[in-house]
């Protein structure tokens, strides 16, 4: 492992937060190191429906200024990596009553639509309008109640791998100079004279330590962050409470379009606001959430029995031929959100804004800031806003350049235009749905992962139990992407995992690519397993 001498920033936490910081400050010539201690984007970067939102739901509460920077947030990530990001129409039924009224709705998309929307999105996707309750019943399956009138129409966008969007902010940010590193723990910060001096690590992996000398310290570890060994950061305010934030895979293609439906949930109490789910599409899967569980130390990143059958009530009924046992549950996300506290009648109130934390102003040491993250679609902002504090606070002035705008991958100025042209050049070894896939995932890097066949002619095959995933694209993931475990590649690096656990055939066969690849002993290919295994296991009988 190469370490640098002294670094400008050292980020630790590689989620969406910690990986677009590590981006930035690289683009502006800023020596960085990126420290995750897991994977990178393991944590509640991988919880989502993979909205990527424009800032429509904020106008309910007249939060103009969040709303548009929603929009122009979700504008910059569909240049940015065009091939992660794609428009994603969604549909909502209007209903009697004022506050989600048909009066309501056509208000709040005129808005939308004149005074936060840019002019560009509109002419791409289309605009947004009102339907009628039969055409809302004609384009998705659901099943009407007594208190819908109708629908509306807007468009929002979709990240195809958002795994895959947090890798292409770290590999970017290596690209650019970072020197980025996964399963390396911070257990300590060396202060000296009042100020942050080091990073003191562990790797999980090797039992290594290592020292990474700095003058600022960025704590981007989400929902840890008021942990060791940031445990003693104080705020001049209560720190947050957590949530847990629930989305689950379920198989089933309801629509192209994302459907907003407002629920009367069983897990809250009678008086308790309508909860808004999504059902949004993935490949012939449908990702449905947000659920918000209290937060329990004891069950992590898992929800218990019980609220899974409370999930399942909620769901169940509301569209034709969509119904499914808690077994047909193919998936669960849970991450953990910060929250302004519990509501009355058991409601939760999400913190609407990130907040950037100075230790100096706190504690009165000074190079270290601390990010409570909030939304996966505005990190790139947060990240932009936390550069005045951080250039404040290094030994020298970088140079005022600033990198292109695009991610690793992302160089495409017409995505389908792209594919066009691969499928004309690899056509005669690759089937379309193969070179598609392939260019929503890898972008340009097609190119690498293509190049890989002519190497061996095992390359070549297809991983078994899956429909056109590469045993190339398990190679790639270990040389160019960090893919150090099983977990990461069947999570993280090529889809295999992303909508449920692969067939047993499929993890055999990239365990055994891994295991002649780092040398596993048999030992360790039992944990590897046992660690897939766990990643799907998030159901307690409590």
């Amino acid at each position: 492992m190469k370490i640098r001498d002294h670094y400008d920033v050292v980020v630790v936490g590689a989620g969406i937060h910690g990986a677009a910081l590590a981006w930035e400050l690289t683009r502006r010539g800023i020596s960085t190191a990126l420290l995750e201690q897991d994977d990178f984007g393991g944590g509640a970067s991988a919880n989502s429906l993979k909205i990527i939102h424009g800032g429509l739901r904020y106008l309910q509460h007249l939060d103009w200024v969040r709303s548009r920077q929603s929009a122009q947030e979700q504008l910059c990530l569909r240049r940015l990596a065009p091939h992660l990001i794609r428009a994603l129409p969604c549909v909502m039924p209007t209903y009697r009553g004022l506050r989600k009224s048909r009066a309501a709705l056509f208000c709040g998309l005129s808005m939308y639509e004149k005074l936060v929307r840019p002019n560009n999105e509109k002419a791409q996707d289309g605009k947004s309008m009102l339907i009628t309750r039969e055409q809302l019943q004609t384009l998705i399956p659901i099943s009407l109640t007594p208190d819908m009138t109708g629908g509306a129409i807007w468009h929002d966008a979709q990240a195809y791998n958002t795994e895959r969007l947090t890798l292409s902010y770290v590999i970017t940010a290596m690209e650019q100079g970072a020197d980025v590193f996964n399963y390396l723990k911070v257990d300590a910060l060396e202060i000296r004279d009042g100020r942050v001096a080091a990073a003191l690590t562990e790797n999980r992996l090797t039992g290594d330590s290592h020292r990474f000398r700095c003058s600022v310290v960025i704590n981007a570890t989400g929902a840890d962050i008021f942990k060791a060994p940031f445990d003693s950061i104080l705020t001049h305010g209560a720190a947050p409470t957590f949530v847990r934030a629930v989305n689950l895979i379920l198989p089933g293609h309801i629509s192209d379009y994302a459907v907003g439906l407002s629920i009367r949930s069983n897990q809250s109490q009678a008086h308790a606001d309508d909860r808004l789910l999504f059902f949004t599409p993935s490949g012939q899967s449908t990702i449905v959430g947000t659920w918000y569980f209290p937060d329990r130390g004891d069950l992590g990143h898992a929800i218990t029995r019980d609220e899974l059958q409370q999930c399942v009530r909620d769901v169940c009924g509301r569209f034709r031929n969509f119904d499914f046992v808690e077994s047909d549950v193919r998936h669960i996300h849970v991450g953990r959100l910060p929250t302004t506290g519990v509501r009355r009648f058991g409601t939760v109130k999400l913190l609407e804004r990130s907040r950037i934390i100075d230790s100096k102003a706190e504690q009165g040491v000074e190079g270290l800031l601390s990010i409570v993250s909030v939304k996966y679609t505005t990190a790139r902002l947060v990240a932009e806003q936390s550069i005045s504090l951080i250039r404040d606070k290094i030994d020298h002035k970088p140079p005022t350049a600033i990198l292109s705008a695009r991610l690793s991958g992302g160089e495409i100025n017409d995505f389908e235009e792209f594919v066009a042209s691969k499928t004309r050049q690899y056509g005669d070894q690759l089937s379309t749905s193969t070179i598609y896939r392939l260019v929503s995932h890898y972008g340009t890097h097609i190119d690498d992962v293509v190049a890989l066949l002519d190497r061996r002619q095992a390359l070549r095959e297809i991983v078994p139990g899956s429909e056109d995933v590469l045993a190339a694209e398990i190679h790639y993931a270990m040389e160019s992407e960090k893919a150090f475990t099983l977990t990461d590649v069947i999570l993280r690096r090529t889809g295999l995992g992303q909508l449920g656990c692969p067939p047993q055939e499929a993890l055999d066969y990239c365990l055994e690519m891994m295991a002649s690849h780092y040398q596993w002993d048999d030992d360790r290919r039992v944990r590897e397993l046992e660690s897939v295994e766990e990643s799907y296991s998030r159901i307690v009988n409590d």
